[in-house]
C-alpha cells in the first residue's frame, strides 16, 4: 500500500523565518502494515534568514541535501534572505525561485530602504545589479516574478482569487502502479503553473545565468508527482508599495542620480558612500517604514478534504490531531491596512476552509495585525510567531490577547530553541 503524504514545518531559527514543505512517498501505512519506505517526493521552503544567525545556520545545516523544486522569498529584508546564499550553496539544488516582481525601480528601492536602515550588504547589491546571474550562478535554474498589486482600490480587486486547479483522482483503490514506478521509468516531481509565463529573460547555462519568467496575479503552481496532478498547490499572492508613492521615489531618484537610470547603475551607486547617502535621502524622502514588498503563500488541498482527516501537528508539549492541512504565510504583511488585508482574505476564500496554521504578519507585530485574520478561517488552529530576541517587543500583546480570545486557536511561538519547531503532516487528502 502506497500514500503520498505532506510534512510542513516551521523551523526555529529566531527572529526571522524559514519554513520548509515536503511530500513524502509512504510505503505501507500504519497501523494496516509497517512504513517500509519513506522518499521525499517534492521539496519546498519560504523564506529563510533571521537575526539569530547561529539557530539559522543550524537549520539550513539540517536540510543541506535537499534538493528543493521551488523556494518562495516574500520580500527581501535581511531577517528573511540572509540565509538564502547559504541555503543556495549547501543544498542539492532549487530548481526555480518565485517572489514578488521587481523592476529596476523597485530593487533600487531595496537598495535605498537597506542603506536608511544601515543593513545594506554586498549581497543585496550584487543580486540588485544581476539577479539572473546572482541566482543562477548558485545554480537556480528559473526565477520566477509574480506580478503584484498595490493598495489601490481598483489594483487589490483586479483578481479576486486564484486560478482554479483540477487535481487527478489520486491514487484510486487497487491501483498504484503509477506511484510504485522506480527507476527510470519515474517521472520528475515538478510544479506544473496555471498559466504559461512571460519570458523576461531566456537564461543560459553556459554562463551560469537562470531563466527569468513573470507571472500575472492569479497563477497557482499544482504540484505534479509522476505525471499526476496532486490535491496539493502553492499559490503565492504578492503585493508592491503603492504606485504614487513609487512615482515619488522615482522623482527623487531622477533628481539625485539623473534620469534612466538601471537597478545595475544604481547598485554601482550603492558601492559608495556618496552614493548611499543619496539613496539614503530618496527613501527618506517618501517612506517611514521598509516593510514594502510582501507575499503570502497558501500551501495546501486545492479542494475541501472529504472524510475523516489524520494530520497530526507538534508543537513543544503539544500535540494536536486532526486539524486542517492547508497553511498561510504572510511574511512581513501589513493587515493593518484594511484595502491589502480585504484583498489577501478575498483572494484565499477558496481555500479558507482547509487552513488549519496562519503564520502571523511581522513576527505577531501588533502594528501589522488585524483581528479579521482569526476570523477569516474556520477551522484555524495555529497562529505562528516566528520570532526570536528583538528590540520591536514581537509578538505583539495585542496579538496574543486576540488569539487567546478565540479558545479554539493555539498561539504557538516559534524561536530560536530547537524545542519549538512546529510541524504538521498526514497524507494528501
Amino acid at each position: 500500500m502506497e500514500e503520498i503524504c505532506f510534512l510542513q514545518a516551521q523551523r526555529p531559527v529566531g527572529q526571522g523565518g524559514f519554513q520548509t514543505g515536503s511530500l513524502i512517498r509512504r510505503v505501507g501505512r500504519y497501523p494496516f502494515v509497517p512504513v517500509k519506505e519513506e522518499l521525499p517526493v517534492f521539496n519546498w521552503a519560504y523564506d529563510c534568514g533571521s537575526d539569530q544567525l547561529s539557530a539559522l545556520t543550524t537549520e539550513i545545516n539540517k536540510v543541506s541535501r535537499v534538493r528543493f523544486n521551488v523556494l518562495f522569498l516574500s520580500h527581501l529584508d535581511s531577517d528573511h534572505v540572509v540565509g538564502v546564499d547559504q541555503l543556495l550553496l549547501t543544498a542539492s539544488g532549487v530548481d526555480e525561485l518565485v517572489l514578488p516582481y521587481l523592476g529596476d525601480d523597485d530593487w533600487t528601492l531595496h537598495l535605498a530602504a537597506a542603506a536608511a536602515g544601515g543593513r545594506l550588504s554586498g549581497t543585496l547589491v550584487d543580486l540588485a545589479a544581476d539577479p539572473a546571474g546572482w541566482f543562477g550562478a548558485r545554480g537556480v535554474g528559473r526565477v520566477v516574478y509574480i506580478e503584484a498589486g498595490d493598495d489601490n482600490k481598483e489594483s487589490g480587486r483586479a483578481v479576486d482569487g486564484p486560478d482554479r486547479i483540477d487535481p487527478d483522482s489520486h491514487m484510486p483503490e487497487g491501483n498504484d502502479e503509477d506511484l510504485s514506478r522506480v527507476g527510470d521509468d519515474r517521472q520528475p516531481s515538478e510544479t506544473k503553473w496555471s498559466r504559461p509565463p512571460r519570458a523576461i529573460h531566456q537564461g543560459d547555462r553556459s554562463s551560469g545565468r537562470a531563466q527569468v519568467d513573470l507571472l500575472g496575479r492569479g497563477a497557482v503552481a499544482a504540484v505534479r508527482v509522476n505525471g499526476r496532478t496532486l490535491n496539493w498547490v502553492l499559490s503565492p499572492f504578492a503585493f508592491k508599495p503603492p504606485a504614487k508613492k513609487m512615482l515619488l521615489f522615482k522623482q527623487q531618484l531622477e533628481h539625485h542620480f539623473g534620469a534612466g537610470r538601471t537597478a545595475k547603475e544604481y547598485a554601482a551607486a550603492a558601492r559608495s558612500a556618496a552614493g548611499r547617502r543619496s539613496l539614503r535621502a530618496c527613501y527618506d524622502a517618501v517612506w517611514r517604514t521598509h516593510n514594502l514588498h510582501s507575499m503570502a503563500l497558501y500551501a495546501g488541498p486545492v479542494t475541501v478534504p472529504s472524510g475523516k482527516l489524520r494530520n497530526t501537528a507538534w508543537h513543544g508539549r503539544f500535540v494536536r490531531r486532526m486539524v486542517q492541512p492547508g497553511w498561510v504565510s504572510t511574511g512581513d504583511f501589513d493587515a493593518s491596512v484594511q484595502v491589502r488585508r480585504d484583498a489577501l482574505l478575498r483572494y484565499y476564500s477558496a481555500y479558507a476552509p482547509m487552513v488549519g496554521q496562519l503564520s502571523l504578519p511581522h513576527h505577531g507585530s501588533d502594528l501589522s495585525f488585524n483581528s479579521a485574520l482569526l476570523h477569516a478561517f474556520p477551522d484555524l488552529s495555529c497562529a505562528i510567531a516566528a520570532v526570536g530576541v528583538n528590540s520591536h517587543g514581537h509578538p505583539g500583546l495585542g496579538v496574543q490577547t486576540a488569539v487567546a480570545a478565540r479558545p479554539s486557536i493555539e498561539f504557538v511561538r516559534v524561536d530560536e530553541f530547537a524545542s519549538s519547531v512546529y510541524q504538521i503532516g498526514g497524507p494528501v487528502p
